[in-house]
C-alpha cells in the first residue's frame, strides 16, 4: 500500500495523494467522473503510484466532500438545462485544477500529467488548452467538443460551449496527448475525439505528431474490463513514457 496524504488546497479543494516515495517527482492529477470522487479512483492512484508517479486525486466542485444539491438536482433536470449545468461545472472545476498544480509544483513535483475519466476527462483536456504546466494529458471517455447530444442549444447553452477545447486545438494539444474512446458510447460520442484527432494530424501536423487516438469498438460508456484495463495500460505508458521523458 503507497503512502497516502489528504489535504484542502486553498482550504477547500479535497485532494488524495497517493505515492511510494517521499521524494518529488512526476505527478499526475486524476480527474474522475460525474457523480464520482477522487477514493473512486483509487485503483488507478494506486497504479500511478506503482510506477514511480506521485498520484494526485481531487474532488470536483459539488462531488465528493463537497457533494451539494447542485449535483444531486441534475436528475431532475432536461437535457439542455443538464448539459449546461455539466459545463458549468467543468468551467468551475478547470481553475480549481491549476490551484492543485500550483500545490503541488510548489512541493517540487514535476513534471505534471493529467488523467481524466468521462466528465474529467473533459476536464482534464480544458485545463491542459489552459494550463502550459500540464506536459502530458490522457482523455478517456472524454472530448474536447462540448455539443450536446441533444436538445435545443440556448443562449447560455451557446456561450459555456464557446469555451470547449475543440476551438484551441494549438492550447490543447500544445503537449502530449491521448485520447481514449468507446465505439458505442452513447454519452460521449466517440467521434468528436476522433474527428479532432483527424483534424490534428491533417491541420497541425506539428502538433499532431504527438497526439494519440485509439477506439475500442464492442464498449459503450461502461468500457467491457478487458478494454479498460487495455486502456488504462496505455494511459500508463504513456504518461510514464512522457513524464519521464523516457
Amino acid at each position: 500500500m503507497s503512502a497516502e496524504y489528504r489535504f484542502r488546497v486553498d482550504g477547500h479543494i479535497p485532494v488524495l495523494k497517493v505515492h511510494d516515495e517521499p521524494r518529488p517527482g512526476p505527478a499526475v492529477i486524476v480527474l474522475h467522473g460525474l457523480f464520482s470522487k477522487a477514493d473512486d479512483q483509487r485503483g488507478e492512484l494506486e497504479a500511478l503510484a506503482h510506477w514511480g508517479l506521485a498520484a494526485v486525486g481531487v474532488d470536483a466542485p459539488h462531488h465528493g466532500a463537497r457533494r451539494d444539491a447542485w449535483l444531486d438536482g441534475m436528475h431532475s433536470l432536461g437535457p439542455t438545462d443538464a448539459h449546461a449545468r455539466f459545463l458549468s461545472f467543468i468551467r468551475e472545476a478547470v481553475p480549481q485544477v491549476s490551484r492543485v498544480i500550483d500545490h503541488v509544483v510548489g512541493e517540487g513535483h514535476g513534471p505534471i500529467g493529467l488523467a481524466g475519466v468521462s466528465f474529467g476527462a473533459f476536464t482534464a483536456l480544458a485545463v491542459a488548452a489552459r494550463d502550459s504546466r500540464v506536459q502530458a494529458t490522457v482523455s478517456l471517455l472524454g472530448s474536447p467538443d462540448w455539443t450536446p447530444r441533444e436538445g435545443h442549444v440556448t443562449d447560455e447553452l451557446r456561450e459555456l460551449m464557446r469555451h470547449a477545447p475543440v476551438h484551441r486545438p494549438w492550447d490543447c494539444a500544445r503537449h502530449p496527448l491521448l485520447l481514449l474512446n468507446a465505439g458505442r458510447d452513447q454519452l460521449v460520442p466517440a467521434h468528436q475525439a476522433r474527428d479532432f484527432a483527424q483534424r490534428l494530424w491533417r491541420e497541425f501536423p506539428a502538433l499532431g505528431s504527438h497526439v494519440g487516438h485509439h477506439e475500442y469498438p464492442e464498449s459503450d460508456h461502461t468500457m467491457r474490463e478487458q478494454d479498460w484495463n487495455d486502456a488504462w495500460g496505455r494511459a500508463l505508458g504513456f504518461l510514464r513514457r512522457t513524464l519521464y521523458r523516457e
